[in-house]
């Protein structure tokens, strides 16, 4: 039975953590999608991720501002997520007005998520997912490599939907930081 919108507000309105799950199956592909509609340059994709948690967490913490008398619920989430993402583009595109469409292509390019599309570096990629916990491994091979929906993934770990979007922003963070580390190039073509 599908949660109503008004019991996702009230829920998180009390900081009951199983509405804001509700919140993410029922409308986390939709955060997605808006977020990933304005980001759409090769150079803002390696935000998409940030932006929706960062979106998921003012639902969270400003959830009062929705007036159930004003509007519909899914017709403010989505001036929430677009004026987030409109935030971020903005963000990038001054911090990058000194990148030239090179350096915006290497910085696009060295994103976890576009590095495993690359077959010749799956299995160095693959090497650094050693790097994580067991669960963190499996969680991200079925997220980003197998294509498993988030949801899928909760069920089968029996875990929240913000866990497992935790777990993969935490192992993009680590793997960014140890190719970072270690200098480790990878081949594009």
């Amino acid at each position: 039975m599908e949660i109503k919108d008004e019991e996702i507000v009230d829920g998180i309105l009390k900081k009951d953590k199983y509405a804001l799950t509700k919140l993410i199956d029922k409308y986390g592909s939709l955060i997605y999608n808006v977020v990933q509609s304005v980001l759409r340059e090769s150079y803002e994709h390696e935000s998409i991720y940030e932006c929706v948690d960062d979106v998921l967490m003012c639902l969270w913490q400003n959830i009062d501002c929705f007036s159930k008398e004003k509007g519909n619920f899914k017709w403010w989430l989505i001036a929430v997520t677009k004026n987030k993402a409109l935030t971020y583009k903005r963000k990038i595109k001054k911090t990058g007005n000194d990148i030239d469409v090179e350096s915006a292509t290497v910085k696009a390019l060295d994103d976890v998520e576009a590095q495993y599309l690359n077959s010749e570096n799956r299995r160095e990629i693959f090497s650094l997912l050693n790097n994580l916990d067991e669960k963190d491994k499996e969680i991200f091979i079925r997220r980003y490599f197998r294509g498993d929906d988030v949801k899928d993934i909760s069920r089968e770990f029996n875990i929240s939907t913000i866990s497992v979007y935790n777990r993969l922003s935490r192992g993009r963070r680590k793997l960014k930081k140890i190719i970072k580390e270690k200098n480790i190039n990878f081949k594009f073509e």
